[in-house]
């Protein structure tokens, strides 16, 4: 992955490999957004810049999630570990 471009400015430009490429196409039409919105949103999560990190309407409902968790004991690892193996597969 190359950069160009002066990290300061707010204009990048990243080079990537066609096959790197190709999936983020993929993901991206599968999720109906732009590869340059995907990729921002990647970096962002990635950084530590996503936005919806700084909300506390975020936090607020991770934290009513724990809560749900520990009063209900949340879901059977089985369970669990049905929904990871068909996490991002289309129903």
């Amino acid at each position: 992955m190359e950069h160009h471009g002066n990290m300061a400015d707010g204009d990048h430009t990243l080079k990537i490999n066609a096959a790197l490429a190709e999936r983020l196409r993929a993901v991206s039409d599968g999720l109906g957004k732009s590869v340059d919105e995907y990729a921002t949103q990647l970096l962002d999560a990635f950084t530590g810049l996503d936005p919806r990190k700084h909300d506390e309407a975020y936090w607020g409902e991770v934290q009513r999630i724990c809560d749900e968790t520990e009063r209900d004991g949340g879901i059977p690892w089985e369970q669990a570990q049905t929904r990871l193996r068909n996490f991002g597969q289309q129903r």
